[in-house]
């Protein structure tokens, strides 16, 4: 599922006195099997530029293939949905019908795909997000928690097996088991099934521990783009950008900076921690006599 964004730029309202540019000379690549993660402060341009790779709006100026698929240009909607699936921030809110597995049958059944093929996708992405479909399929979806329904109206974007999947803060508003819960079906898919995806957040923690690779916006350009470890070590430009980094990634810096000898690419509280250990001052055997 190659990506790739060349030289795009996007002004809302354009030639009116209300004109934004949103975006400016963009420039990305996303390869299959990718995991990258996009942060940035409020109005970078990081919802502008995934609704782009996802069809919902067309640049002003610049290029966008998805799959082999120009999105630069009027696009096949279903071709579009085939490839691609975005899951904005609350997506429960988009659930309207009576039961469970008539909303995730939705999206295939507009593929034009016989019976028997929406009922194997739609029991195939219950099942891929935690649900029982004998059990949920028949329920109302509006009877269930906040943490259930966002798991159906996942996996009504999972029933159109898009290669491309796009995540937009999918644990905001979660408790944080709710919010583990989703977010280890996502790295369970990126992991098992090869699944590209792109996760836009504001939680540095979560992007620290899943993404392979980690793109910042500010002002509507890519000012940084590289490996997770990389970018979140370079704590002094993030701020700058009034970014901050992951806790574990901050502890361990603040490690380094009194003398510990640690490397301070650390993404997660369990190679923190074997890191600290291996690193503290033995005691020295023999303590003498009291």
């Amino acid at each position: 599922m190659p990506v790739t964004v060349s030289g795009v730029s996007h002004t809302y309202l354009e030639k009116t006195p209300f004109e934004a540019r949103a975006l400016v000379d963009v420039n990305l690549e996303v390869a299959d099997g990718e995991f990258v993660g996009v942060i940035g402060p409020t109005g970078s341009g990081k919802s502008t530029l995934i609704q782009i790779i996802d069809g919902l709006t067309r640049p002003t100026s610049g290029r966008v293939v998805v799959d082999g698929l120009d999105l630069s240009v009027k696009a096949n909607l279903r071709e579009v949905r085939r490839r691609v699936g975005l899951i904005f921030q609350y997506p429960e809110h988009q659930l309207f019908e009576e039961t469970v597995a008539a909303d995730v049958a939705f999206g295939p059944k507009n593929l034009g795909l016989t019976e028997t093929e929406v009922g194997e996708r739609t029991q195939e992405a219950l099942s891929l997000v935690g649900l029982d479909p004998a059990k949920m399929g028949p329920r109302s979806p509006f009877a269930l928690s906040g943490g259930q329904m966002r798991r159906v109206a996942i996996a009504g974007v999972l029933a159109m097996r898009p290669r491309l999947l796009i995540l937009d803060e999918p644990a905001a508003g979660l408790d944080p088991r709710g919010r583990e819960e989703i977010l280890g079906y996502v790295r369970r898919l990126h992991r098992e099934r090869k699944q590209t995806v792109i996760l836009v957040s504001h939680h540095m923690e979560d992007v620290a521990r899943l993404a392979d690779r980690v793109v910042v916006m500010n002002r509507g350009r890519v000012v940084m783009d590289g490996p997770t470890a990389e970018v979140f070590t370079a704590g002094d430009r993030l701020r700058e950008l009034g970014l901050r980094v992951p806790a574990v990634t901050e502890l361990m810096l603040r490690l380094k900076e009194r003398g510990w000898p640690l490397g301070a690419d650390a993404l997660t509280v369990e190679e923190a921690a074997r890191r600290i250990i291996a690193a503290a001052p033995r005691p020295q055997a023999g303590g003498g006599s009291r």
